[in-house]
């Protein structure tokens, strides 16, 4: 599907990648303090978490916290006019972007110290006609991995493009 520039646009390459790893991200090693400002920011209260007692104690990080530790740190001005990452979607597919859904499946805990690993799948493409144009859906599968290789997560993603 090509279409002009208020509508999406899917490259010829993007239906091949479906069933492919689509995006590779490992994290630098979870600290105390990303995991502080990440309760701050989520309206927790940072000083709850960890022990001042003990230093060294192992900290679990909050349930959602992996999925904030694997995306890259991207500066404001290389944002999408939308807002969104540069790296949202799938490679070849191109428009407006909007939030069709997800889900979260943990399976182990997050430590701080653990380094993390994701790896994104499509797992399928589809083309529709909605009531102001064509839309293309884009489902992807995301596995979150630690250090030990341990599945700690699945995330699964619906974006639309407009």
């Amino acid at each position: 599907m090509r279409t002009d520039e208020r509508g999406p646009v899917i490259d010829a390459r993007a239906r091949e990648l479906i069933g492919t790893v689509t995006f590779t991200w490992t994290s630098e090693p979870v600290s105390l303090r990303q995991v502080r400002e990440y309760v701050a920011a989520t309206g927790g209260r940072p000083e709850q978490w960890g022990d001042p007692g003990d230093p060294h104690a192992p900290v679990p990080t909050p349930p959602l916290f992996f999925h904030a530790a694997c995306r890259p740190v991207v500066a404001l001005a290389d944002l999408l006019e939308d807002g969104q990452y540069p790296f949202l979607g799938v490679p070849g597919v191109r428009g407006r972007s909007m939030a069709g859904g997800q889900s979260y499946e943990i399976l182990a805990p997050v430590r701080v110290g653990d380094v993390l690993t994701v790896r994104e799948r499509l797992s399928s493409l589809s083309e529709k006609q909605g009531r102001s144009g064509p839309l293309v859906i884009t489902e992807t599968e995301s596995e979150y991995t630690n250090g030990d290789d341990v599945l700690v997560a699945r995330f699964r993603q619906t974006v639309i493009f407009r």
